[in-house]
């Protein structure tokens, strides 16, 4: 069997606040194949962004304190600063969850994306040049070749009319627009690996799934991996092949989409389902332990969503929870697990479709 393209073991990323030291990512662990796009699912606070910012290495170097992040069989926790100039923005690109703050606002949105085409095709000489400060288009013919480039991913993400597009500035565009813009600034080095954090928030119904139909054409299209990162469960059912629940910073089942939002088993995953789709009155009490969150500065023993789940035993609050291979491709964190006997989405319930059902913060 092949490597897969991103292998996440074991992942810790911590802070020192001044409320105490916060375990953001807690022994986090899983992979991306190209062709594949995995979600991230959890409530907010749970670590989701943390991950994605630490695969990228945007996080401070001091702040991951274990685990390994082999991308393309290169180990990133260990890896330069120059090293890792050479893979971001050109192999591993990321897609933030607010446009506006990716995008500067004195440049039209053509000359950023053009800029990104220079960066991924330039050589050595010329990113030397950058550094001196060296204006990055004294050719004419290749500023010319870097628009039309832009031109055509601006085609490629759905942005209309891209020819006098290429030419507009970010508060021009709507939020929609804005988020196609980045996405195509992240596609314009041909990255292997696409990690988007929360991509389709505050769009609309419409944007929401044309921006995912994108996504699911790119990983046809192109065979690239993507870690999309979510709270919305509709989101991960409409776009994804595997699903990774984290809470606390903690993976709390992982497995195929479909078989994990129809057939969930560990308790935190029916809880976190519960606050999305419309159940009978017998959820009304796994809702309630939803609205409850943990301190995430406070330390703990056992399972961290011990406190809020109405399965728990003396046992889940102490000493490490086992992973449980509930099947070859689906593992869970849960000393109670599995709950396969009591499905919690009945077989006549459908997955749920992106913003199809009202959902509260905690999701």
């Amino acid at each position: 069997m092949s490597e897969p393209l991103l292998r996440v073991e074991n992942l810790q990323t911590r802070f020192d606040t001044d409320h105490g030291t916060v375990d953001a990512v807690n022994g986090v662990s899983f992979t991306v194949d190209r062709g594949e796009i995995v979600g991230i699912l959890g409530e907010s606070g749970s670590g989701k962004s943390v991950t994605a910012r630490s695969i990228c290495r945007l996080e401070d170097p001091g702040n991951i304190v274990g685990g390994s992040i082999t991308f393309a069989e290169r180990e990133l926790t260990t890896a330069t600063e120059a090293t890792l100039r050479r893979l971001r923005g050109n192999k591993l690109s990321m897609v933030f969850q607010d446009p506006t703050e990716s995008l500067n606002p004195v440049f039209s949105v053509g000359e950023q994306i053009a800029e990104s085409v220079r960066v991924h095709e330039s050589s050595e000489t010329q990113r030397l040049l950058d550094f001196l400060g060296v204006s990055p288009f004294r050719d004419r013919s290749a500023w010319e070749n870097a628009r039309e480039r832009a031109i055509e991913l601006l085609d490629q993400v759905g942005i209309p009319n891209p020819e006098a597009n290429v030419s507009s500035f970010p508060h021009e565009f709507s939020g929609g627009l804005r988020q196609r813009a980045v996405l195509a600034i992240a596609l314009a080095s041909e990255p292997a690996l696409l990690v988007a954090d929360e991509p389709t928030t505050a769009l609309d119904t419409t944007t929401q799934a044309d921006i995912l139909s994108r996504l699911r054409s790119l990983r046809d299209e192109q065979n690239i991996g993507i870690l999309l990162i979510s709270h919305d469960i509709g989101v991960i059912a409409q776009t994804c092949d595997r699903v990774v629940v984290l809470y606390d910073g903690q993976v709390m089942e992982a497995g195929p989409v479909e078989r994990i939002l129809t057939a969930p088993e560990r308790p935190y995953t029916r809880a976190l389902l519960s606050c999305s789709v419309r159940n009978s009155d017998a959820d009304k009490q796994v809702q309630s332990a939803m609205a409850r969150p943990r301190d995430p500065s406070s330390s703990h023993e056992g399972c961290p969503f011990a406190d809020r789940c109405q399965y728990v035993t003396e046992t889940c609050r102490s000493g490490p929870i086992p992973t449980t291979e509930a099947a070859s491709d689906h593992r869970l964190a849960c000393v109670e697990a599995p709950f396969s006997e009591a499905k919690f989405v009945s077989e006549q319930q459908e997955i749920p479709a992106a913003n199809g059902g009202q959902q509260n913060d905690t999701a």
